[in-house]
């Protein structure tokens, strides 16, 4: 086998030009379709993240809620029930909210805002909260005051110190009202976010809303996103008929929806792209092997057996393969992982279509490695199809006629 490998690699060099080509063609293709489908992975990814920050991956409600979300439709928020929630495996957090619309107000201005009640510890581990306040402090747990979103400071013309009012209808049409002081000011990547949110500690949130020990959801995050489906099964065992688990693709179904049109648009592009670079390797190989006729009969005359002459082609095709898309991931991940660790943000028209659908408007990379292995497994096959007919050649040939 040994011999049989070095020949198969002499004879790519024979000819280096059109060895060349080839993996030139190989390069070129997976290339262009690894940092393609990156791109795109990169805002499905800032699509997923920007509707699970706010919904989590999982959501356990009450079984009425999400028809209407209304603040009479709530839970029991409690240690114990906490505690069954995150006992079932894939669960690595549970983050409790109380939220509602409210009328939010100044002394000169008044604005719609939602107002979310949330438990700053797990908030902050899961939203890292913290990192994105740019005036003022954090809140703490139980705190009678308000941090609100950059957006809504600005409409209101608040500030750090400053007086919040919030008036709404709360729990079984209560009258939800309270004034509380601005302790931090954050930036939310949601740019829909960032213009109307407030929140409050989960108790404080509670108390406004007359809701005491009640919460509208617990949000989840998971430790494996592609188990959401597995893990959803186990909770809804885990809980009962009592409560509804969502998904975030049952409660973002216009993400979901988008990512499968772009998948599909992307999905025919690149097997145009595929086809015409694998009709070149096929057409490449084809001739080389017409060329070589005289050759095989000579290689079979000397002794090597049809099957030997059929594994040194097999291996040529294979070894063209393995070498472009090799030099193809060497150039394609430097520019993946610059991409992803550099993302560009957009401005201008383009930032505002982001915007419109509530992604932050970047232009970011994913590092996908199912990516890298399907682009080569799809340069693997062409290079079989293309071996297909100097390999039936091979089979066919008569060494008697190919040498006279």
């Amino acid at each position: 086998m040994n011999q049989l490998i070095k020949l198969a690699w002499r004879n790519i060099w024979r000819k280096k030009r059109r060895s060349v080509i080839t993996m030139l063609s190989v390069i070129f293709a997976v290339v262009i379709s690894v940092n393609f489908r990156s791109l795109q992975w990169g805002a499905y990814d800032k699509m997923i993240e920007a509707g699970t920050k706010n919904s989590g991956y999982l959501q356990v409600q009450s079984q009425d809620y999400w028809e209407d979300k209304s603040i009479n439709e709530l839970i029991e928020d409690h240690v114990n029930f906490r505690n069954q929630i995150s006992s079932v495996p894939g669960i690595s957090s549970v983050i409790p909210r109380l939220q509602n619309f409210s009328l939010a107000a100044s002394e000169s201005s008044s604005k719609g805002a939602l107002v979310i009640g949330i438990d700053p510890e797990s908030e902050n581990q899961y939203n890292e909260l913290n990192s994105r306040v740019i005036k003022g402090s954090y809140l703490s747990e139980n705190e009678n005051a308000v941090i609100i979103a950059e957006g809504l400071s600005n409409y209101l013309k608040l500030k750090v110190n400053d007086t919040l009012v919030l008036v709404s209808q709360g729990y079984h049409a209560s009258i939800a009202a309270g004034k509380y002081p601005i302790k931090g000011i954050v930036k939310l990547p949601n740019p829909q976010m960032n213009r109307m949110t407030a929140y409050l500690p989960l108790t404080t949130a509670q108390a406004f809303n007359g809701a005491e020990g009640l919460v509208n959801a617990f949000m989840l995050n998971v430790s494996d996103r592609t188990q959401v489906n597995a893990t959803q099964l186990m909770l809804q065992d885990q809980l009962g008929p009592a409560y509804a688990i969502m998904r975030w693709d049952e409660m973002h179904p216009e993400i979901q929806k988008s990512i499968n049109t772009d998948t599909t648009i992307a999905t025919l592009l690149l097997s145009a792209l595929y086809l015409i670079v694998g009709f070149g390797i096929i057409g490449t190989i084809v001739m080389m092997a017409l060329e070589r006729k005289r050759e095989f009969g000579m290689l079979q005359a000397i002794g090597l057996q049809k099957s030997q002459i059929q594994t040194v082609i097999l291996l040529e095709s294979l070894m063209l393969g393995v070498i472009g898309v090799i030099l193809a991931w060497l150039i394609a991940f430097p520019i993946v992982n610059f991409m992803h660790n550099n993302p560009i943000p957009l401005t201008g028209e383009g930032a505002k279509s982001f915007e419109a659908m509530g992604v932050e408007p970047v232009i970011q990379f994913a590092i996908k490695p199912h990516l890298f292995a399907l682009m080569g497994l799809i340069i693997f096959l062409i290079m079989l199809v293309a071996s297909a007919f100097p390999l039936t050649m091979i089979r066919k040939l008569k060494m008697s006629e190919v040498i006279k």
